[in-house]
C-alpha cells in the first residue's frame, strides 16, 4: 500500500487504536508510546499491508504483540537483582492486586479477568471485531476465540452480579491450557 493511501486509511483508525493501547497499558504514559510505535511500524512496513480492509486487524495485532514484548522485557529486568558484589540473582517480584470494594464497576470487573479473556471480550464487544479478525489479532484458532469470548462473557456477568462470590480467579491458568 502506498504511503498516501496508508496515511488516509490510518487516520480514522487512530482513536480506536489509541483507546486499545491505553486499555492495554493502563493509565500511564506508555499507551501513547505504544500508539506511536505501532503507527511507525505501519509506515515502515506499508508495502507488506496489501489490503486496506485488514489494516485495523493488523494495527491491533501489532499493538498487542508490541505490548506483550514490552511486558516480557520489563518482567525479565525486574527479576534481576544486583547483589553487592555486582552479580545478578533471580528474584520473584510479587504482583499486587488492587483491593476490591463492595461496589465493583465494569472497569474493576474487567481488571479481575485474565488478560487473554479480557482482550478477546473487548475486541469482540467493544471494538466489534469479527471472530475471524480476533483470531488474526491474537494469533489463536477461531474456535479458541469463540470459547474465550463466551467464557469471558459468563465470567464478567458473574463478577458484575456477584462481586463477593467472584474473589478467586479460576480462569487465570487457562491461557496455556484448553481454550
Amino acid at each position: 500500500m502506498d504511503r498516501d493511501l496508508l496515511t488516509r486509511a490510518l487516520r480514522p483508525l487512530l482513536p480506536d487504536l489509541t483507546r486499545f493501547c491505553l486499555w492495554l497499558t493502563g493509565p500511564d504514559a506508555h499507551g501513547a508510546d505504544l500508539v506511536q510505535d505501532v503507527v511507525l511500524r505501519a509506515l515502515q512496513q506499508g508495502d507488506s499491508i496489501t489490503e486496506p480492509a485488514r489494516l485495523k486487524s493488523w494495527l491491533f495485532r501489532t499493538a498487542r504483540n508490541a505490548y506483550v514484548d514490552t511486558r516480557r522485557a520489563r518482567a525479565a529486568r525486574e527479576r534481576l537483582v544486583v547483589l553487592d558484589g555486582g552479580e545478578f540473582e533471580s528474584a520473584e517480584v510479587p504482583t499486587a492486586m488492587p483491593p476490591l470494594d463492595d461496589r465493583i464497576d465494569l472497569e474493576r470487573a474487567l481488571a479481575r479477568m485474565p488478560e487473554f479473556a479480557r482482550t478477546a471480550l473487548l475486541l469482540a464487544d467493544l471494538w466489534e471485531f469479527s471472530y475471524e479478525e480476533i483470531a488474526v489479532v491474537l494469533d489463536i484458532p477461531l474456535n479458541t476465540v469463540r470459547s474465550r469470548v463466551a467464557r469471558a462473557r459468563v465470567r464478567l456477568a458473574a463478577l458484575l452480579s456477584h462481586p463477593c462470590d467472584a474473589n478467586e480467579r479460576p480462569d487465570a491458568g487457562e491461557e496455556g491450557g484448553s481454550p
